[in-house]
C-alpha cells in the first residue's frame, strides 16, 4: 500500500464515488437526449451542458473552498449533484428535455468541486514522490467510476418504467452520491490559513504567462477538449449512425474510461522518474493515432481501439500536466491559479462537447476525427517550441 495520509485515501474514494454520476452521463446523456430532444442535433446538448456547468463552477468552487474549507466545499458539490439527479430522474419520467438540461448542469457543477480533490491530494502530499503517488491513487480510484457509471446507466435503463427509459439510472446515481457524503464525514478538514504565507502573491496574468503554466494548463485543456469531442460523439456515431448495439456501445465507453485511469500506474511512475514533457508529447502522438484508427473504419474494433487509445493519450496529458502545475505558483497563489487552470480545462471541454453533436450530424464522424488530428499536430508543434523552459 502507498504510504499516503488518511485524507488522501478518503478523497480518492470520494472522488471515485462522485464521478460515477459523470461517467453514467457519458453514456446516458446522448441516448436519452436522442429520445426526448426536440431535434436530433440537440442529442448531445445535455452532455455539453454538463461540461458547461463544470466550466462555470470551476472558479466559484475554488474560491468557495478557500473561504469555507475543502470539506464543506466538497459537501456543497455533492448536494448540488443530488439535486441534479433528482431533476434528471423527473425529466426521464416526464420526457422533459429542458429539465434534463438543468439536471445535467447541476451534475456538471459538482464535477468542478470534485476536480478540486486532486489539489487536496497535493496539499496532503509532503514530497514530489508522494504527490505523484497521490495523483496515481486518485486516478486509479476512478476506475470504480469508469466501470460502475456506465453500468448504472445501462442497468437502470429499464429498472423503472418510464417513457424513454433511464429513470432508474438516476436513482442508482443518487444512491452513490449519498454514500460519498457519508464517506466525507470521515475527512479531516485541511487548514485554509495559507494566506499567512510569506511569499508574495503575483498577479494572475503574470502566473499565466509562464511557459510552465502554458504547457501544464494548455496540455490539460487540450487533452480534455479532444477527448470530449470524440467521446461525446462516439455513442451517437456508434449506436445511432453505425447501428451497433447499446451493449457494444456501453462496452466501448467503459473501455475508454478504464483506459483513462488504468495507465496511471505507469504514468505516475514515469512522472516520479522525471519524465514530464516527453510524456505530454507521447500523449499527443497517441491522439494522432486515435484519428488514424477511427478514420480506418466504423466496426466495433475500430471504435474500441480508437477510444482505448484516446483514454491512454488523455491519461499521459492529464497526469503530467497535473504534476507540472504546482511549479507555476506558490501557496499564496494556489487557489487562483488552480481556478484558472480548471476554468481553461473545462471551458475547452465544454466547447468541444457542445460542438460534438452538431459536428457529427453535420460533417460526419470521419471529419470530426480529422479535426482532432489537425489540432493535435498543431499543439504538438507548440509544445516542442515551448519545451526549452521546463525539463522533460
Amino acid at each position: 500500500m502507498l504510504n499516503l495520509s488518511r485524507n488522501v485515501y478518503l478523497i480518492a474514494l470520494i472522488m471515485s464515488l462522485s464521478f460515477t454520476s459523470v461517467t453514467m452521463m457519458v453514456l446516458v446523456a446522448g441516448l436519452l437526449g436522442v429520445a426526448i430532444a426536440p431535434k436530433p442535433e440537440f442529442a448531445t446538448l445535455p452532455a455539453a451542458i454538463m461540461i458547461v456547468g463544470t466550466a462555470l463552477a470551476t472558479i466559484p468552487a475554488a474560491l468557495l473552498m478557500q473561504k469555507i474549507g475543502r470539506k464543506a466545499g466538497m459537501a456543497t458539490g455533492l448536494v448540488i449533484a443530488l439535486l441534479g439527479t433528482c431533476l434528471a430522474y423527473h425529466s426521464a419520467m416526464t420526457s422533459n428535455f429542458y429539465l434534463f438540461l438543468v439536471g445535467a448542469l447541476l451534475i456538471g457543477f459538482n464535477a468542478a468541486f470534485t476536480q478540486q480533490g486532486r489539489f487536496i491530494i497535493m496539499e496532503n502530499s509532503a514530497t514530489p514522490s508522494k504527490l505523484a503517488d497521490g495523483i496515481t491513487l486518485a486516478l486509479m480510484a476512478n476506475l470504480f467510476a469508469a466501470i460502475v457509471g456506465p453500468m448504472m446507466g445501462a442497468y437502470g435503463k429499464d429498472m423503472i418504467e418510464s417513457p424513454a427509459g433511464f429513470a432508474g439510472s438516476f436513482i442508482l446515481s443518487g444512491s452513490i452520491l449519498v454514500l460519498a457524503l457519508l464517506v466525507l464525514t470521515l475527512f479531516t478538514n485541511t487548514s485554509i490559513a495559507e494566506t499567512l504565507a510569506t511569499k508574495v502573491k503575483r498577479p494572475l496574468l503574470e502566473i499565466a504567462k509562464q511557459p510552465i503554466f502554458i504547457i501544464a494548463a494548455g496540455s490539460a485543456a487540450f487533452g480534455y477538449g479532444v477527448m470530449a469531442l470524440i467521446m461525446t460523439a462516439t455513442p451517437i456515431s456508434m449506436h445511432e449512425m453505425s447501428g451497433h448495439s447499446i451493449e457494444q456501445t456501453t462496452f466501448v465507453i467503459q473501455s475508454h474510461i478504464v483506459a483513462m485511469f488504468l495507465p496511471s500506474l505507469l504514468s505516475g511512475y514515469l512522472v516520479k522518474k522525471g519524465m514530464r514533457l516527453s510524456l505530454i508529447i507521447a500523449g499527443l502522438v497517441i491522439y494522432l493515432g486515435v484519428a488514424i484508427i477511427g478514420i480506418s473504419g466504423v466496426s466495433v474494433p475500430h471504435y474500441w481501439f480508437a477510444l482505448v487509445a484516446l483514454g491512454l493519450g488523455w491519461n499521459l496529458l492529464f497526469v503530467t500536466s497535473t504534476a507540472l502545475l504546482p511549479g507555476a505558483y506558490n501557496d499564496q497563489e494556489k487557489f487562483h491559479a488552480q481556478a484558472l487552470n480548471d476554468f481553461l480545462i473545462f471551458t475547452t471541454q465544454a466547447i468541444a462537447a457542445f460542438g460534438a453533436g452538431w459536428l457529427v450530424f453535420s460533417i460526419g464522424w470521419i471529419s470530426v476525427l480529422w479535426i482532432a488530428a489537425i489540432a493535435s499536430a498543431l499543439w504538438l508543434l507548440a509544445i516542442i517550441f515551448l519545451r526549452r523552459t521546463p525539463t522533460a
